[in-house]
């Protein structure tokens, strides 16, 4: 991958999407040949594609044509998908104003294929009774799935395991993607000069276009990471712990996780912020 390398100009390079892999055929003993599932991975545009997979994009700096783009995607059963066109019906992102019951229909696709953001937003809508009738309790049985304490003590370490590896190989390309915005940015300020605002077409409006796109996807990236980690205190206070050891363990390790996460995505926000500084 070429974000901060030898082929740093390029756009693609730049933007970020959640790119679906092809399976890989793995073999288990000496007989038995499977194809494992693919594979959902953050990744950039022209990396994704050299990859041979599959993304969906939800460019944040055009809020008015990602509705039309991301409904074929969410219609065919790509959970990201619906859980992008939710959140943009939940925030009214490009339209006249809030749908929380659009909203509410699409998490709930998504949340029921077992993806884990559209779960904890699902919860919150009931919590606070958006789009849904409020149900306090309903709301409980989202956040549980989501923080996967459902699922016995070796299952929910394993999967722990495998998101913190993949949340920190995602920071670190957020991170390189930040850095190369910033040389690019310097690139085509100097080319058309400091004091020339971007014109459409221009290089230096595409890239400020990405950069508008990045900041408002790590903002978004952060306020989920916030709502996943309000849904694991609200199971805190609904489950018994104080008889079940693991229990209480399984909370807290994901609790350290997610402010880990919190931690993480402000230092890259701060990375975009002086990235973008004139």
């Amino acid at each position: 991958m070429a974000v901060a390398g030898t082929d740093a100009g390029r756009i693609d390079d730049l933007i970020l999407v959640d790119c679906l892999l092809p399976g890989q055929i793995r073999q288990l003993g000496s007989k038995m040949t499977y194809m494992a599932p693919r594979r959902r991975v953050k990744a950039t545009k022209s990396d994704c594609g050299i990859r041979g997979g599959e993304f969906v994009l939800f460019d944040r700096s055009d809020y008015g044509t990602a509705l039309q783009t991301l409904l074929p995607q969410a219609q065919s059963g790509d959970a990201v998908a619906q859980t992008y066109v939710a959140e943009i019906y939940e925030k009214g992102l490009g339209l006249s104003g809030p749908d929380y019951a659009a909203a509410a229909r699409w998490y709930r696709r998504a949340a029921e294929s077992g993806h884990r953001p559209a779960q904890t937003n699902l919860g919150l809508l009931y919590e606070r009774g958006l789009g849904v009738a409020k149900d306090k309790s309903e709301a409980l049985n989202w956040y549980r799935q989501a923080a996967g304490v459902t699922e016995d003590r070796l299952i929910f370490e394993s999967k722990l395991k495998a998101e913190r590896a993949a949340f920190r190989r995602e920071i670190a390309l957020r991170n390189r993607v930040a850095s190369s915005l910033g040389q690019q940015l310097k690139r085509a300020t100097a080319t058309s000069g400091p004091a020339a605002p971007p014109t459409p077409g221009s290089r230096k409006n595409d890239v400020e276009r990405v950069a508008k796109s990045l900041s408002r996807e790590a903002a978004s990236e952060k306020e989920q990471v916030q709502r996943q980690l309000r849904a694991v205190q609200e199971v805190k206070k609904g489950e018994d712990t104080s008889k079940d050891s693991s229990k209480k363990a399984q909370m807290r390790k994901l609790e350290l996780s997610l402010r880990q996460e919190l931690d993480a995505l402000d230092d890259n926000q701060r990375r975009l912020a002086s990235a973008r500084a004139p």
